[in-house]
């Protein structure tokens, strides 16, 4: 972000096998200076994902998170890059 570096410490709170879900949680790191709290749900169904951002902003002029938007759907053109060859 504007030339620098962004940490983010995150942990898996959740796995549900059954519905295919995974929830990480953010514990540590830039994020959290700007949100009281960050969870990103991803879940797959047959040859989709969807994931939800979950944040609570600190104040109100705080901006919508699209940079780590913007990374995730990075590694996910990436990764589907990697598994279609």
């Amino acid at each position: 972000v504007d030339g620098k570096d962004k940490t983010s410490k995150q942990v898996i709170e959740a796995v549900d096998h059954e519905t295919k879900t995974i929830t990480w949680k953010a514990i540590g790191g830039d994020l959290l200076e700007l949100y009281n709290s960050f969870t990103i749900i991803t879940s797959c169904d047959h040859e989709w994902t969807t994931r939800t951002f979950m944040y609570e902003k600190k104040t109100e002029d705080i901006p919508a998170p699209l940079v780590p938007l913007a990374y995730v759907l990075h590694v996910t053109k990436e990764i589907e890059g990697h598994l279609l060859k």
